[in-house]
């Protein structure tokens, strides 16, 4: 009787059997970047390894504890004196800084003299007020007049200042005005709106007369202070020896 010797399965040669091993290798490998992939796309991480932050949607409203860890890192004076008002008048002054109306009612206009300046108060009701202050400053050398001219405007409720945009206007006149220098800046610690400038100011020279124009852009940060951009001009024009100064929707 004739045994029939078993088949068995070929073995591969050193080639087939790499083949083999790298065709399971790339398979693994490309499993794990898709599933490395998947999990950036997730996570919100760029695959260069950059974090991408999701677009945060506005919260509802300021709270008085929000508006507290909010001047725990900006202010720590501002802290005080507002922790120093009863509760009611806290939730009060909070609900005043989220507040579009107050924001869209903040103007204040103040005039003088260049060389004495100028105060002038406007109350939007007995809480809120706002504050125009310029103080002028003339000095004549050189055969010139060098003025400088500072706005600040202010923003107070109960008597705390909560935005602050102060603009410096200085020139020389001497046959006209030469040498014009203008500069602006913020603090703002309302905490419900950002307060941005907007684009670059402006310096406008009219023979012995010159007019400044800087603006501001309020932007909500919370539902409950609106969806628009409140946006403000601050100005400080001079003829002959007296200014004007002014700060509103116009």
């Amino acid at each position: 009787m004739r045994i029939r010797p078993r088949r068995h399965a070929p073995i591969p040669t050193r080639s087939e059997g790499t083949f083999t091993m790298r065709t399971l290798a790339t398979t693994a490998r490309t499993a794990t970047l898709a599933a490395v992939a998947g999990a950036l796309l997730f996570t919100g991480v760029a695959a260069q390894g950059t974090a991408v932050a999701a677009p945060q949607a506005p919260k509802d409203k300021l709270t008085v504890a929000g508006y507290r860890a909010f001047l725990k890192t900006k202010d720590v004076k501002t802290l005080k004196a507002f922790d120093k008002l009863p509760k009611a008048k806290q939730q009060k002054f909070v609900d005043y800084l989220q507040s579009p109306a107050v924001q869209k009612a903040y103007a204040v206009r103040a005039g003088g003299y260049v060389n004495r300046g100028g105060h002038n108060e406007e109350a939007f009701n007995k809480d809120v007020r706002f504050v125009a202050d310029v103080k002028g400053v003339q000095k004549v050398a050189g055969g010139a007049r060098h003025i400088t001219l500072t706005f600040t405007a202010t923003e107070r409720i109960y008597g705390v200042p909560v935005i602050t945009q102060k603009t410096v206007l200085s020139y020389q006149l001497k046959g006209g005005v030469k040498a014009q220098k203008f500069t602006r800046s913020v603090t703002n610690l309302n905490g419900a709106f950002a307060v941005t400038p907007a684009k670059n100011a402006t310096v406008v020279v009219t023979g012995d007369n010159i007019s400044a124009t800087a603006a501001w852009n309020a932007a909500p940060l919370y539902k409950s202070a609106g969806t628009a951009t409140i946006t403000k001009r601050q100005v400080t024009s001079t003829v002959n020896v007296k200014f004007n100064a002014w700060i509103g929707n116009r």
